[in-house]
Order: C-alpha cells, then structure tokens, then sequence
C-alpha cells in the first residue's frame, strides 16, 4: 500500500472514530438530559405527596368535627323517637280514658239529653 493509501485510510479511520467519539458524548448528554428530566419528575411527586399529606391532615380535622356534629344529630332523633314514642302511649291512654268514660257514663249522658 502506497503512502497515500495508508494516508488516506488513516483519514477515513480518525473520521470514524470522530462519529464515535460524538456518538458516544450525545449518548451520554441524552442519558444525562433523562436522568435530569426522571429527578424533576420525582421531586414533583414528592412536592405533591407533601402536598396531599397536608390535605389529609385537613381532611382528618373536619371528619372529626363532621363525627361529632353527626353523633349529636344521632342523640337528637333518638331523643325525638323516644318523645313520640311517649306521646303516642299518653294518647293512646288519655283516648281510652275518654272512651271509657263515655262507654260508661253513655246511659245517663242519653237519659240528660232526653229530659232536656
């Protein structure tokens, strides 16, 4: 092989290992570029996991102040079924006292309102 040739293959092999060489450093700018984009994406996570721990804590306050508010509304209509409940047996009874009475007192009632 001639001196040029030699010369020449030399040129075409440094040329290649030029594109290698760029190749390789735009592999690693790339891999470089992602791992920056994947640490971005997890400090985001991480910002939003605060960020709903927060909202949870919240959340847990007005469940609990909703908790009580409903137990209490619970003891009212408790109490309310037990006033009708009440209620209901004291007209039951003041009924049959009234229609006791009458059954009873139905005779002389009748015999008032005829001499009248």
């Amino acid at each position: 092989m001639s001196q040029t040739g030699v010369e020449r293959t030399l040129g075409i092999l440094l040329a290649k290992v030029d594109g290698i060489e760029k190749a390789i450093a735009l592999a690693e700018q790339q891999r470089r570029d992602e791992r920056a984009i994947m640490h971005r994406r997890l400090d985001e996570m991480v910002s939003e996991v605060g960020d709903l721990r927060a909202e949870v804590g919240a959340m847990k306050s007005d469940v609990k102040d909703s908790k009580a508010i409903t137990d209490e509304v619970k003891q009212w209509k408790q109490r309310g079924i037990g006033a009708l409940f009440v209620s209901g047996i004291a007209g039951t009874a003041l009924g049959g006292a009234a229609v006791g009475f009458v059954v009873y007192w139905w005779e002389a009632i009748l015999r008032v309102l005829r001499t009248a």
